[in-house]
């Protein structure tokens, strides 16, 4: 269950874990509160897949779905509004890559350079897929 603030604009990213694998952002990891501003709610967010996988090593039957029976972490952080910039930014560039896409200009806070510098504040929220 997320609590976000009401009437102040937040920001958030978010990471999965499921039992000993690495702890992986979602893709798309970063949002904003316009849709859900000062509400609590529950929500299915997809498992965070290893982007360095082959596309043929992908299954798409299961891809993004948790098993049944297995341990998951959710790490849901809050970001700053640059901090979103750069990584809504970097993930919209990544999902709309191609011959015929447009130019997409990263947002960064580093001078004459890419990438950001920013800190998250992070809540771990442990989950059991249900075996049912």
């Amino acid at each position: 269950i997320i609590s976000d603030p009401p009437g102040v604009a937040n920001f958030y990213r978010y990471f999965t874990q499921v039992e000993d694998e690495p702890l992986l952002p979602g893709f798309p990891s970063s949002t904003d509160d316009r849709v859900f501003d000062g509400l609590t709610f529950q929500f299915p967010l997809a498992k965070a897949e290893s982007r360095e996988l082959n596309f043929e090593d992908i299954d798409l039957n299961t891809l993004g779905l948790y098993r049944r029976g297995h341990a998951v972490v959710l790490k849901w952080t809050t970001i700053d509004s640059i901090h979103y910039d750069f990584w809504n930014t970097l993930e919209f560039n990544a999902a709309n890559s191609g011959p015929f896409s447009t130019y997409t200009r990263i947002e960064s806070n580093i001078n004459g350079g890419l990438g950001n510098w920013g800190g998250y504040n992070a809540a771990y929220i442990e989950l059991m897929v249900p075996e049912e």
